[in-house]
């Protein structure tokens, strides 16, 4: 399979692009450099979504991916995001060209899909607009020439992220995979289904030589059941596989979550406390102002009457105090009786021992003595004009406990004041947090424990149902002495099909085996620089083609334990055995790496560029920045492997790539 051309329209970064990908025997290389942010990605995901679709069900999922500088200049009505890739495949030792263009068009709120494969001048279309009988006929002729040339489950060994190579290598879940994709790259599959027809046509045969009826009944519900059961471990394998490769492709972002979750509720917290305080501001400050109109409201009471009674109280009190003597002195006057009694008693009493006393008017000396009493300053009353009444109501002004709360209220402003000059600060540092959030879906972790969860569960359901499959076989069994003992060469030889088939894929494994090892050693001697020259063996184990193991022996004996390697170690390990795939195996497609240097050390780059990228496969596109394959150094060594270079360039102001032909302003024809 080569990739002859990919053309894209309104997707994403893109608004268009079209970009030749032919390349030669001698010159395999396609290099497309480009920044971060510029859309070396988004190609790399448009290439790979033209081969095998893009699945958009609404609006929302339209306008994710549809070109944002359109967007705001026209909207999306009636719009159309455009995949389409030209390549060729070889069929029956003949290149063919095919060209696979799927359209996504938004009208009236739906998605209208179009998809057309031209073949030879032939033509499969298929989408919104077709009659079941056409999608289903034309969709499984395209997805049958993709799976053909490389199949989906194929492709992201093919065509993948170097950063992400590293996570297939993980604990157990590496064997299998391997496994899986040995088989399949390989066309070991293929003999297995043979296998599984052989033994299902043989169970088929086997009850028509019974002949008792009884028996035949009972033979064809084993079997059956059997045949029921296989079903059931290759729907719990499936689920398992998926499990596994769910795990794989989330490890790394179910890690860094957990992490970020913490990050996160400490984040969170700090804002709370600071939520908390600013409410709190405003809580006060809408109190205060409560608190300020009640005082407004009795403002003359709250505020006036204290005042006034503080300003007259030194003069109320020469009041009260002039008062109290004036009632005391008052206190020793004589009525008019008692005034004409005393005088009466004293004249009695002066007569007596004063005899010579003459006549003395009593009335007169009754009426000096109250002229003189009533002249007395003892007696007489500043403040007469005062009624006891005036007098109570001047005393209680002066004498009332009063609480001024405006002298509390002006403090509580000022405390307002100096918590409002921060709220400007508090509010700047909250949405520094906000940033400073993640903004991940952390439903994944819990998806991702459910799904580990769930991956014990499985293999103790394949364990269970293998058992219950084995024992199933042991009764199927017994019913081979009821059957006639006639000579049938054709069925004698459908009783040796079934082994044959299985015995022929671990032929064919066991074949490739010493290649596969061969190849593995020598591409990890070469590239795998912390062991470089230094692996003694790889083992692929072949007896059981479930059980496969893959290992890798250090010349002084010990295994090196892939899950105990680091982040650029594993992703060599898997590169390499990615190139022992592809030169062995039946595909034949194109390579394409994203972030092609991943996390490599220096020294492995060098390595990489020079024995690893030149002589990877017949057509290899790399998608890197100018830090990866450097414009000083790297360019130079891998130039004369190069048919194409590309620069992808962000343009801010109309949101998409534009893209040149040079490698950040490097020429091919310059080396």
């Amino acid at each position: 399979m080569k990739l002859k051309r990919i053309y894209i329209e309104n997707y994403k970064t893109y608004r268009r692009l079209d970009l030749n990908l032919e390349v030669t025997s001698d010159r395999p290389i396609i290099l497309i450099g480009g920044a971060n942010g510029c859309g070396k990605t988004t190609l790399f995901d448009a290439i790979y979504s033209a081969l095998y679709g893009l699945k958009i069900s609404n609006k929302r999922q339209f306008e994710e991916i549809f070109n944002s500088g359109v967007k705001n200049e026209s909207g999306i009505e009636g719009k159309t995001i455009m995949l389409e890739i030209t390549f060729s495949g070889m069929v029956l030792g003949q290149e063919t060209p095919y060209r696979l263009c799927r359209a996504y068009r938004f009208v009236d709120g739906k998605i209208q899909e179009s998809n057309v494969l031209n073949m030879n001048g032939n033509s499969y279309p298929y989408g919104s607009g077709s009659t079941a009988i056409q999608r289903s006929t034309n969709e499984a002729i395209v997805n049958k020439i993709i799976s053909a040339n490389l199949p989906a489950e194929l492709s992201n060994y093919f065509l993948f992220d170097a950063m992400k190579t590293s996570d297939l290598v993980k604990e157990e879940q590496i064997n299998k995979l391997i496994m899986k994709n040995i088989n399949s790259v390989m066309g070991f599959n293929k003999y297995t289904q043979l296998q599984n027809a052989a033994s299902a046509y043989l169970d088929e045969k086997k009850a028509e030589r019974l002949e008792n009826e009884n028996l035949r009944a009972e033979y064809l519900k084993l079997t059956k059941q059997k045949v029921e059961m296989e079903r059931d471990v290759a729907s719990l394998n499936d689920a398992y596989n998926e499990a596994l490769n769910y795990a794989n492709d989330h490890k790394q972002q179910y890690e860094q979550l957990k992490e970020g979750r913490n990050s996160d509720d400490v984040i969170r917290d700090k804002m709370h406390q600071i939520e908390e305080s600013i409410n709190s501001f405003y809580q006060k400050e809408k109190d205060y102002r409560q608190d300020a109109e009640a005082i407004s409201k009795d403002l003359e009471w709250k505020v006036i009457m204290p005042k006034v009674a503080n300003s007259i109280s030194t003069e109320v009190e020469l009041i009260l105090n002039e008062k109290e003597v004036v009632a005391s002195a008052r206190g020793n006057i004589l009525n008019d009786k008692q005034i004409e009694k005393v005088t009466q008693d004293v004249i009695r009493l002066l007569k007596e021992k004063y005899p010579q006393v003459g006549e003395v008017s009593i009335a007169e000396i009754i009426k000096e003595i109250k002229r003189e009493q009533d002249n007395s300053d003892d007696y007489n009353d500043k403040y007469g004009f005062l009624s006891d009444a005036d007098v109570n109501v001047l005393k209680n002004l002066v004498q009332q406990s009063y609480s001024n709360p405006y002298l509390s209220l002006d403090e509580r402003r000022e405390s307002l004041n100096l918590e409002l000059a921060d709220i400007p600060k508090k509010q700047e540092q909250l949405e520094e947090y906000k940033r400073a959030l993640t903004g991940h879906d952390y439903s994944i972790i819990e998806l991702y424990e459910k799904n580990d969860r769930k991956i014990e569960e499985l293999k103790a359901k394949i364990v269970e149902q293998k058992n219950a499959i084995k024992e199933m076989e042991r009764k199927i069994s017994t019913y081979d002495y009821d059957m006639p003992q006639v000579p049938d060469p054709q069925y004698d030889m459908l009783c040796k099909l079934p082994g044959f088939f299985k015995s022929l894929s671990c032929k064919l494994l066991k074949s490739k085996k010493a290649s596969i090892e061969r190849m593995m050693k020598e591409q990890l001697n070469i590239n795998l620089v912390i062991y470089a020259g230094y692996i003694g063996r790889v083992e692929l184990s072949a007896d059981d083609s479930e059980e496969i193991s893959f290992k890798i022996f250090h010349k002084n004996g010990n295994e090196i334990y892939l899950s105990q390697l680091n982040a650029g170690a594993k992703q060599t390990v898997m590169q390499v055995l990615l190139k022992v795939l592809y030169e062995l195996g039946d595909y034949d497609p194109p390579v394409m790496i994203d972030t092609v240097m991943g996390v490599l050390d220096k020294e492995s780059r060098e390595v990489i560029i020079n024995r690893y990228f030149p002589d990877l496969a017949h057509q290899t596109i790399l998608l890197s920045t100018d830090t990866e394959i450097t414009t000083e150094t790297d360019f130079k060594k891998i130039v004369a492997y190069v048919a194409r270079t590309y620069t992808l360039h962000r343009d801010q102001e109309r949101q998409c790539t534009t893209v040149s032909d040079d490698y950040f302003g490097l020429q091919t024809y310059e080396f």
